[in-house]
């Protein structure tokens, strides 16, 4: 039974406030000292209202941060703090290649969705703290497109590994893999053995840059929850590309990151345990992501030289267990990611984006064919996104039935 709110006074909300407003005044003069945008890190708008409120019934879950947004000038909203960010901006990271318009950034690589891979297994993401039932707030207007710098990001610098057969690795995890090896090595499952694939999405409400009639209402920055226009969209037309090719296809379109972002890998996690209960033929796991590549107050998108139309471009991300946390198979989920890379540098040059082998294992241990797909950034358009996941998916096919 659940103990009732904490009645507080008027009086002490308001001297609380004060002191929270203090604060975060004393914090903004110092970020503008500091110059640069900062991301605020997951759950520090609860932090603050529970420490301004304690014990108060909240109607606003995204007061905190709001009110932080407002105080600290270029702050925004973490993509990706459900563990500790992998790619600050150190200098020893990703290698831009001349951008389509403008310079690029260096070294602001945001792209891995970070999962709770800090405690025991799958429990390891703090409970949600968001309030129970309809905020009652209204909807959050419609945005307007924003400017984007092209950039095509091919992985020919410093911070990468060239893995031969064109195939470039951003090497997070505590390995160095026999790449030529893993790639020649057949797979366990095809299509043709019956082999079904389960199409995901832990952080459904990600977005893009809204352009032409694809304009939506956000409910946080570059996040929808109507999935006519966030990544279960893209997800949607993978599905169709596969399914033309005869790939058998189990689409899970369900939102995983609302109503709170935290624990997200984990509630996506159970439902890819009971799809596998359900559906024991489904041998493959597409986690599929766009990425959000923003630094000094600029966004940018990637680009792909492949056709006719606009096409961002995809960027494949395999976990190991260097965290700490089991996961013995993940060499194979390499192997399978190294075919789709090459079938994709082979077919469609500058699509993909470099591989990246991550400390973290993103729920990846379910499955020996399981990946996070990222289709381009928060400052591509959905249009440009759809494109690149129709390459992609005759990669991911091809790769399926030549098996």
């Amino acid at each position: 039974m659940r103990r009732p709110a904490k009645r507080i006074s008027p009086g002490t909300v308001a001297a609380r406030l004060a002191a929270v407003l203090a604060v975060c005044l004393a914090l903004r003069g110092i970020a503008e000292l500091g110059g640069g945008a900062r991301a605020l890190p997951e759950g520090i708008g609860a932090g603050v209202l529970a420490l301004a409120l304690p014990g108060a019934s909240l109607a606003l879950p995204d007061a905190g941060t709001l009110a932080l947004r407002a105080a600290l000038p270029g702050c925004s909203a973490a993509e990706d703090t459900e563990a500790p960010p992998e790619d600050t901006a150190d200098g020893s990271g990703l290698f831009w290649s001349a951008p389509a318009s403008g310079g690029g950034p260096e070294d602001t690589d945001t792209s891995a969705p970070s999962p709770p891979d800090t405690a025991a297994e799958d429990t390891a993401a703090p409970p949600d703290t968001s309030p129970e039932g309809d905020t009652g707030s209204s909807p959050a207007p419609e945005i307007p497109e924003r400017d984007a710098i092209g950039t095509t990001i091919l992985g020919k610098g410093s911070g990468y590994l060239d893995a031969g057969n064109g195939i470039y690795v951003k090497n997070k995890s505590k390995y160095t893999p026999d790449f030529q090896t893993l790639l020649e090595t057949p797979l366990k499952f095809s299509a043709a053995t019956g082999a079904a694939v389960l199409i995901i999405h832990t952080h459904g409400s990600e977005a893009y840059n809204p352009a032409g009639e694809d304009i939506y209402v956000a409910s946080d920055p570059s996040r929808t929850e109507d999935t006519r226009f966030n990544v279960v969209r893209v997800g949607d037309e993978l599905e169709r590309v596969l399914t033309e090719r005869g790939v058998t296809v189990i689409h899970d379109r369900e939102l995983y990151d609302y109503p709170s972002y935290n624990g997200s890998y984990d509630r996506s996690l159970a439902s890819i345990k009971a799809h596998l209960k359900e559906n024991p033929e489904i041998k493959v796991v597409i986690d599929l992501h766009r990425d959000a590549l923003e630094g000094d107050g600029k966004l940018y998108k990637t680009v792909a030289g492949v056709g006719e139309e606009p096409c961002a471009q995809v960027m494949l991300i395999c976990g190991s267990d260097s965290s700490g946390l089991n996961h013995p198979n993940w060499r194979e989920n390499l192997t399978f990611a190294l075919k789709i890379q090459h079938k994709m540098v082979t077919d469609y040059p500058t699509l993909a984006r470099p591989l990246k082998i991550s400390q973290y294992r993103y729920n990846q241990h379910a499955t020996t064919g399981s990946l996070i797909a990222e289709i381009g950034t928060n400052g591509n358009t959905l249009k440009e996104a759809l494109t690149a996941v129709r390459y992609f998916g005759a990669c991911l096919a091809d790769v399926l039935t030549e098996a």
